[in-house]
């Protein structure tokens, strides 16, 4: 996963996003971390279990991450925690969740975050579970088992890989999709090009592409297309 010189995993507006108390969650605590992000250019997220919100924030000097930390057991909500590093233009924000909560019968654990970052940044997320929404970043590299996913406002480069969950993407630079296992695909508002290399099963809508349109290798489940300005190149249907 992730690409060179990308690695990606309550304050002002995002004060709302800030994931609430849930009924499913028996025990729950706040976490907060914040990041120097002067000279940041990557930011990694490893977010594993949980819902994960990455907002870009026009001025923002410093990559805030807020979350909702979630176990059975009251006992090891400490063990739930937010992990960050610096390495020279590279920031690192990961959810630490021990698997060992299954096997001691605490239920499940999760760690719902949400980072506001500089809009000028390149973001690379790990996820396991859970929905994911990604919007106004340079360009995003998502590596995602499950949950449905937006991405909108990107400026440069979507590249996606996704186990199951549906995909929308809306207003991005171009965008690949690598691979994807079951889910709706809809991406509409691309500057350039949008292809889909393999596509397991579920509809692919596309619209509002100035470049081409190619999909390489499709499962099952309809295509459709429109105001697509460049080529458009898919699997003919017997």
């Amino acid at each position: 996963m992730g690409k060179a010189g990308v690695v990606l995993f309550v304050s002002g507006a995002l004060a709302l996003a800030v994931p609430a108390q849930a009924d499913d969650c028996p025990h729950q605590a706040r976490r907060e971390e914040r990041l120097d992000a002067a000279g940041v250019r990557t930011v990694r997220v490893v977010a594993k279990a949980g819902s994960l919100r990455i907002d870009g924030q026009t001025g923002a000097d410093a990559i805030v991450i807020h979350g909702i930390a979630c176990a059975g057991r009251e006992a090891t909500l400490d063990d739930i925690r937010i992990r960050t590093r610096r390495s020279g233009s590279e920031a690192t924000v990961e959810a630490e969740i021990p698997d060992t909560f299954n096997w001691l019968g605490g239920g499940d654990a999760r760690l719902d975050l949400v980072l506001e970052v500089p809009p000028g940044v390149v973001v690379d997320v790990e996820d396991g579970s859970g929905s994911m929404h990604i919007r106004d970043v340079a360009a995003a590299t998502v590596n995602d088992g499950s949950g449905e996913m937006v991405l909108e406002a990107i400026a440069g480069e979507v590249r996606i890989t996704d186990g199951s969950g549906s995909i929308e993407v809306r207003d991005a630079g171009s965008v690949v999709i690598e691979e994807d296992g079951s889910g709706g695909i809809a991406i509409s508002g691309v500057r350039g090009n949008v292809t889909v290399r393999d596509d397991g099963s579920g509809s692919i809508a596309v619209r509002d592409v100035a470049g081409d349109f190619t999909v390489q290798d499709d499962g099952s489940g309809g295509i459709t297309h429109a105001a697509v300005r460049g080529r458009v190149k898919i699997p003919s249907r017997d």
